[in-house]
């Protein structure tokens, strides 16, 4: 249900509107994920997270640190040269305590942008950006 409740209500990558998430999602989620021909090649969903995991780092030059650095529900977190704070957060749909955790997340004032892909939930903590929460359907 929580699926196609997601399905329904996501946007593709021709809704986003922030130059920002725009990149990110050109530079970063479509062509690690194999977006464009993902039913042809058959990658698994399962594995997106670590992809997406390391496409940051490599893309973004992106450090990890401590993920006790007072995220609620993070499984990685990685800074940014320009300091900003990325935190990941491994399938945010798939108990109702991951989602409540994902959600307080989302909700926590040193978060401006989250990124709800379904299988792989992305907060951003930049002052450059909008606040926003964004589904964006990776396919």
């Amino acid at each position: 249900m929580n699926r196609l409740k997601f399905i329904l209500q996501a946007k593709n990558q021709y809704g986003i509107h922030s130059p920002f998430l725009f990149k990110l999602y050109e530079e970063v989620v479509a062509p690690r994920l194999g977006v464009r021909k993902c039913r042809s090649c058959g990658i698994s969903v399962w594995r997106s997270y670590d992809k997406l995991l390391y496409k940051i780092k490599d893309h973004y030059g992106a450090e990890p640190i401590s993920t006790d650095s007072g995220f609620t529900g993070a499984d990685a977190v990685l800074r940014l040269p320009d300091g900003t704070d990325v935190v990941l957060v491994k399938y945010p749909h798939r108990t109702k305590s991951i989602e409540e955790a994902w959600h307080s997340l989302t909700d926590d004032q040193r978060v401006t942008l989250s990124v709800d892909l379904f299988h792989t939930g992305l907060a951003f903590t930049s002052p450059r950006l909008a606040r926003q929460h964004i589904l964006l359907r990776p396919f």
